[in-house]
This record gives C-alpha cells, structure tokens and sequence, in this order.
C-alpha cells in the first residue's frame, strides 16, 4: 500500500509541477510578446512625433504664421504620448512644441540660411526628447538596454550634406 500511495503522490506532484511549468513558461512568453509589442509602439509613436516636429520646425524657419494642420498634429502626437509615456518624454515633447512655436515668431529665414543653419548644427532640437525616449524604453526592456543605447551626437552623413548644399526647388518635397 505505501508503494502505491508514494507512486501516486509522485505522479500528482510530477502533473502539478509540469503544469506550473507550462503555465509559467506561458506567462513569460506573454509578457515577452507584450514588451516587444510596447517597445515597438512607442518607437513608432515617437519616429512620428520627430517627423512631424521637424516638418514644423522647417515651416517655422521660413513663415511666421503657423500651419494650424501640421501644429494640430504635433499636439495629437503628443497626446498620443500621455497614453503611454513617461512625464520626462512628454515634458521634453513639449519643449520641442514650444521651441517651434518661438520659431514661428523669429525672423524668416531665406533658403540659404536655413541650409547654413542646418550645416552648422545651430540646432539641438531633439536629444534631450532622445535621451528621454532611450531611458524609457530601456526601462521598459532592460534586456533591450545595450541595443536601443544610441552615441549621444552623431555628425551629420555626408549625403545629407551634399543634399544642403543643392537649391532648394531641386530638393524633395515634404508635405
């Protein structure tokens, strides 16, 4: 009788542990998922609100008044962010919002010396949006950490210099 009811204990206690097993393995997966899915969004968000800021930013350089769709945008985008994001990105988003908007009241700027500004790197518009986006994703991913840290400047490629240096209506348009 003890053999049997020592088989039979080990047979339950081996079933519990494989399910716990399963259920643990499937948890972690899940959430895995989960996090790579989150990291992804919020990369995406945040590509977005650069695009969207730099379009501005260009705009601002050369009018005065802004374009209320564009500007509509960046604050949707920025909205976008208080769903998911830190405080430190979204007080950062916001600076950048309100240096465009500054922009817009600076004197306009001719082609050349938005071209002679950009060469120049007279603007450091997004890495402190950067290092907050970094910091971020790296604490929602710290197996990630390695990867998403990025050097704090680069210099500008050289094609994109070479493009600066073509006439403006030869260029790509952005819209």
């Amino acid at each position: 009788m003890d053999a049997t009811l020592a088989a039979l204990l080990g047979a339950v206690i081996g079933g519990v542990l494989s399910v716990l097993a399963s259920w643990l393995a499937q948890r972690v997966q899940s959430r895995s998922q989960w996090l790579v899915q989150e990291v992804k969004q919020r990369q995406q968000l945040y590509s977005e609100f650069v695009q969207g800021s730099a379009r501005c930013f260009a705009d601002a350089l050369q009018r005065n008044e802004p374009d209320p769709g564009r500007l509509s945008n960046l604050y949707g985008e920025i909205g976008r962010m208080r769903l998911f994001s830190s405080d430190l990105v979204i007080k950062e988003a916001y600076e950048i919002a309100h240096k465009i908007i500054e922009t817009y009241g600076d004197a306009n700027r001719s082609g050349l010396e938005v071209r002679d500004f950009l060469a120049r790197d007279s603007i450091d518009l997004f890495s402190a949006f950067g290092e907050a986006c970094r910091a971020e994703l790296a604490d929602l991913a710290p197996h990630q950490a390695i990867r998403l840290a990025q050097p704090k400047s680069r210099p500008m490629p050289e094609i994109l210099r070479s493009q600066m240096r073509r006439p403006l209506n030869k260029r790509r348009q952005c819209g």
